[in-house]
C-alpha cells in the first residue's frame, strides 16, 4: 500500500517538473520576469528600418513606436534607405489584408543562419479600424510587432508588449529584459 503511494506522488513530481520544464517553459521564463525569444536575432542590437506605408497616420505609429524602443536603450533601430534596410514597416493593402484574416498585424523573416537578414512588420488598418483600436492601441500593435523584429516571441503574460493580444499595454520591463537577454544570448539559441 505504501509502495504504491509513494510511485504515484513520484508520478505527479516527475509529471509536474516535465510539464513546467518543457511545455511551461515560456510562462516559467516570463514568470522569471523576461519576455521569451525565438532563435533568430540580428547580429547586434541595432537595425536599420524603412517605413514604406503610404498612410501619414501609420507612418507617425510605427516612428512612435521605433522611437519607445530607442528609448529603453535595448535595441537601436536607425532609418535605412528602401534599397538597404534590414526591416521595412508597412501597412497592409487590402488583398494582403484579406490574407492576414484576423491579424491586426504581422512580421515575417528570412534567416540565415539564425541571423536575421530581412524582416517586414505589417500592421492591418482594417482591421484596427473595424476593432475600434484607439490611437494608443495602434501604437501598442507597432511596439509589439517590433518586438518580433528583434526576436521577441510572444509572452503569456497581459502586462507584455509581446502578449499575443495585446493592445492595450506598452513596453515594459520584461520585454526590455527579453531583449537584452536575446542578445546576450547566442543567435540559434532561444527561451520559449
Amino acid at each position: 500500500m505504501i509502495k504504491g503511494w509513494y510511485r504515484g506522488i513520484l508520478t505527479i513530481i516527475t509529471t509536474l517538473v516535465l510539464f513546467f520544464t518543457q511545455v511551461g517553459g515560456s510562462a516559467a521564463l516570463a514568470a522569471a520576469g523576461v519576455t521569451p525569444f525565438g532563435p533568430e536575432r540580428f547580429a547586434h542590437a541595432h537595425a536599420t528600418y524603412v517605413i514604406t506605408t503610404k498612410s501619414r497616420y501609420y507612418r507617425q505609429i510605427w516612428q512612435s513606436a521605433i522611437s519607445a524602443w530607442n528609448k529603453t536603450g535595448a535595441f537601436h533601430f536607425k532609418a535605412g534607405t528602401k534599397r538597404d534596410a534590414q526591416i521595412d514597416l508597412e501597412t497592409a493593402s487590402k488583398s494582403q489584408a484579406a490574407r492576414l484574416g484576423e491579424d491586426v498585424g504581422l512580421t515575417e523573416y528570412t534567416a540565415q543562419n539564425d541571423y536575421l537578414t530581412k524582416v517586414t512588420a505589417m500592421l492591418n488598418p482594417s482591421l484596427l479600424q473595424t476593432y475600434g483600436y484607439s490611437h494608443s492601441d495602434d501604437l501598442h500593435v507597432a511596439e509589439h510587432e517590433l518586438g518580433h523584429t528583434m526576436g521577441l516571441a510572444h509572452n503569456p503574460a497581459k502586462q507584455s508588449v509581446m502578449y499575443y493580444r495585446n493592445r492595450a499595454v506598452g513596453i515594459q520591463k520584461v520585454d526590455i529584459e527579453g531583449v537584452q537577454l536575446r542578445y546576450r544570448t547566442p543567435a540559434g539559441q532561444s527561451a520559449k
